[in-house]
């Protein structure tokens, strides 16, 4: 990966599905960089490679981080867990950025982020609207290289209830075998697939913008 000098990787999301699956893909390379997460409260994980920044996402540019090369965010929640719409707003939108500026700050020149599929700034769904919103923020940050990720629905062992995506996952699972062609875009995404997508894309020489949409983070990860 593009760290010759071994400065750590700085990842947001830590305790999330795919965030949690890239420390531990991160982690797995026992000579490469360590890892500096920053969380809102101890996962009571950290030792060894792994360096725990305890945080106030609400004033994230107060937290100090060290130097690093390339950031890792994948910030999320939902809109029912979050209470309303200016609280998932302040997650999705508000706290990425700001995570964004903190990663610059700290000489990051390379940002990779955990968005949606659908994203869109001027899409009629709110949901899509704020993924595409805090996209269209991280890009303005001023990054060399910016990789968004779009996944569908994300597959794995959450440690809340989330009925309406598990029976959607359910679902769609029923009618993978016909999740084909155009329709490739639709199939629910295992969140360490998710995760090794995103460090192959960090392994490349990542430059300018690109977008990575839920079937390529399939292949990425195969």
């Amino acid at each position: 990966m593009e760290n010759q000098d071994l400065t750590p990787f700085l990842v947001a999301g830590a305790s999330g599905l795919v965030g949690g699956a890239l420390v531990r893909r991160l982690l797995a390379d026992g000579t490469g960089p360590g890892v500096v997460a920053v969380v809102r409260r101890s996962l009571g994980i950290a030792g060894g490679r792994l360096t725990e920044v305890v945080a106030d996402f609400g004033r994230l540019e107060k937290a100090a981080v060290p130097q690093v090369d390339t950031a890792f965010c994948a910030l999320g929640t939902t809109i029912g867990k979050a209470g309303s719409e200016a609280a998932f707003r302040a997650v999705d939108v508000e706290a990425v950025v700001a995570f964004a500026r903190l990663a610059r700050r700290a000489g990051a020149s390379r940002f990779l982020l955990v968005s949606a599929l659908g994203a869109d700034p001027r899409s009629k769904v709110f949901y899509n609207r704020t993924k595409g919103e805090a996209e269209e923020a991280v890009r303005a940050v001023g990054f060399d290289g910016v990789a968004l990720f779009r996944p569908s629905l994300l597959v794995g062992e959450r440690t809340e209830s989330r009925p309406a995506e598990r029976a959607a996952i359910v679902a769609s699972g029923l009618f993978s075998w016909a999740m084909a062609g155009p329709l490739a875009r639709w199939k629910p995404v295992p969140a360490e697939a998710v995760a090794a997508a995103m460090i192959a894309v960090a392994n490349g020489k990542l430059r300018g913008v690109r977008i990575v949409e839920n079937d390529e983070i399939h292949r990425l990860a195969s």
